[in-house]
């Protein structure tokens, strides 16, 4: 069973699952949709605990390749009254022209993805020149002993449950694709806030 017929299979109660964590989360996921502007793609919209954080006065188009967890999100944007276009989709094959968007926002996505290259390579694609990426992302921490007896052991179940993979370096592969103009750690590495910029 792959990913997608994992997360299809937890659908909503996905959020009593990340639900708990959330409270660590929150004020990070404000902190991101503080940078967007303009004409902006989330990719793995998830079942949307991004949504309440945007700003009303953007243009907001997301992405996730689970259609149950779509179809949350979906529910989740109609009750806040934000007005946004949700489509099933992989982050490794984005169904968008070259230079749509002015803002792309992933959030704790590329833990999941498959391929986070192809991934990374596909938002640069679809960022116009000068647009803004946005990262919130699990990494691998800076501190060794916590990889190995905190996070090696949860990856270990998460990629068991849900091939999810949370020691990845998405910090550095970022810096391949794009000018950082901002990066902060949290929670000793655990998480960091990356805002880049396409040349």
């Amino acid at each position: 069973m792959g990913f997608r017929e994992k997360y299809a299979k937890l659908g909503e109660r996905y959020e009593r699952i990340d639900g708990p964590l959330e409270r660590f989360f929150d004020p990070l996921r404000r902190k991101a949709a503080g940078y967007v502007a303009g004409r902006v793609l989330e990719v793995g919209v998830g079942t949307g605990f991004m949504l309440p954080h945007y700003p009303r006065d953007i243009e907001l188009h997301a992405i996730d390749a689970v259609p149950e967890m779509v179809e949350v999100a979906k529910e989740r944007a109609e009750e806040i009254g934000l007005n946004a276009r949700f489509y099933v989709m992989d982050a490794e094959k984005l169904e968008f022209p070259d230079s749509s968007f002015d803002t792309v926002v992933s959030a704790f996505v590329f833990c999941t993805v498959p391929d986070p290259e192809r991934a990374m390579a596909e938002i640069h694609r679809v960022l116009k020149p000068g647009g803004r990426v946005i990262l919130l992302e699990h990494t691998r921490s800076d501190c060794r002993l916590l990889n190995w007896l905190f996070l090696k052991p949860l990856d270990v179940l998460l990629g068991l449950l849900l091939e999810d993979n949370t020691l990845r370096e998405t910090h550095l592969l970022a810096r391949n694709y794009f000018e950082i103009e901002h990066e902060e750690s949290h929670y000793r590495g655990i998480v960091r806030l990356i805002v880049g910029r396409k040349g």
